[in-house]
């Protein structure tokens, strides 16, 4: 009996960008972790509503501005869950 060449590996059909897509919930999750912990803190210093609303995404966005321009490109050096 011969072998047969239409094994399919998950690797090879895996789309490269759901890599990408993978990084970037990780990082948004992230993101709204450390920004819901923190709402009690700025609710707590006298913030009101449109405020807490303000720091909560400006909390994200930083987590966002963070990771993407500083970890990412410098410490990490290569894309994140590829090759594994």
């Amino acid at each position: 009996m011969g072998a047969h060449n239409n094994i399919h590996v998950p690797k090879e059909s895996w789309p490269a960008f759901m890599w990408y897509a993978i990084e970037f919930f990780i990082v948004l999750g992230a993101g709204l972790g450390i920004s819901l912990n923190s709402m009690d803190f700025f609710k707590k210093m006298g913030f009101n509503d449109s405020m807490t609303v303000w720091a909560f995404w400006g909390i994200i966005g930083a987590v966002f501005l963070v990771y993407y321009v500083i970890v990412r490109p410098i410490i990490l050096r290569r894309p994140i869950l590829s090759k594994i």
